[in-house]
């Protein structure tokens, strides 16, 4: 939990927006959970586990972004947000401590957000008028999704750890900007190539991210291996300074 109350305030209020989001969505549902649905849900926890700490910045990285994507452009409300909810909290679990609940109802209260935003921009008559194209207008969205859900973590980074929140979030967006292009790509490649999303699809598409994972996975090692000789290297040369 933040220690800062102005951080607290705002964890609370995007807790309690994306638990009202959710649950309104799941109360109107008018139909029962599909085959699609479970297998879109399993694969994409199956990916967020497949996380990568991002360097410079307090949160992690999951590949389950296309799934997030192609699910608020296929089903229905409630499910798609199940679908982002639930693959998150997966995300959030840890491997070897406690699991913190306030950050793990932020991170998916985000998500449920992100994910509502997402639908409304690709269903919007006025973006369905001017992009005709369903890929395109997925991309679209994902822009909207990206803003919703990198905006809020980057406020809380600010106001918990008292850094620059406009620089936080231009570093979030650097380093998360190809997932985000990559993703938003192989979604709409999955929507231009089947109109209809069976519940094939997600089992294909996870050998792709899990690819996806290990390259960012490998770049990010080799980043931190270069840092810290580096880092030696620097202080090596100041040792040898100071015994000149």
């Amino acid at each position: 939990m933040p220690k800062s109350f102005s951080a607290r305030i705002f964890v609370a209020l995007i807790v309690i927006s994306g638990l009202l989001v959710l649950g309104d969505a799941v109360l109107n549902a008018k139909s029962m959970p599909t085959a699609r649905f479970a297998a879109f849900l399993l694969v994409a926890c199956v990916a967020a586990r497949l996380r990568i700490k991002l360097p410079g910045v307090t949160g992690t990285m999951s590949v389950n972004l296309p799934f997030i994507l192609v699910a608020a452009a296929q089903m229905n409300t409630a499910e798609a947000l199940a679908v982002g909810f639930i693959s998150t909290f997966f995300q959030c679990l840890p491997k070897d401590k406690k699991l913190n609940l306030m950050q793990a109802a932020f991170n998916c209260s985000t998500i449920a957000l992100a994910v509502a935003a997402t639908r409304f921009i690709y269903s919007a008559p006025s973006v369905v008028s001017a992009v005709s194209s369903p890929s395109l207008r997925l991309a679209v969205a994902a822009a909207g999704y990206a803003l919703a859900n990198t905006v809020p973590v980057a406020i809380v980074i600010g106001l918990t750890e008292a850094v620059n929140t406009l620089r936080t979030w231009l570093e979030m967006l650097q380093l998360s900007f190809p997932y985000l292009v990559a993703s938003a790509g192989i979604a709409g490649l999955t929507l231009t190539l089947t109109q209809e999303i069976g519940w094939q699809v997600p089992l294909a598409v996870l050998p792709i991210m899990v690819g996806i994972f290990q390259s960012y996975r490998r770049y990010f090692a080799a980043a931190a291996s270069a840092a810290t000789n580096m880092r030696v290297e620097a202080s090596n040369r100041a040792t040898a300074g100071a015994n000149a």
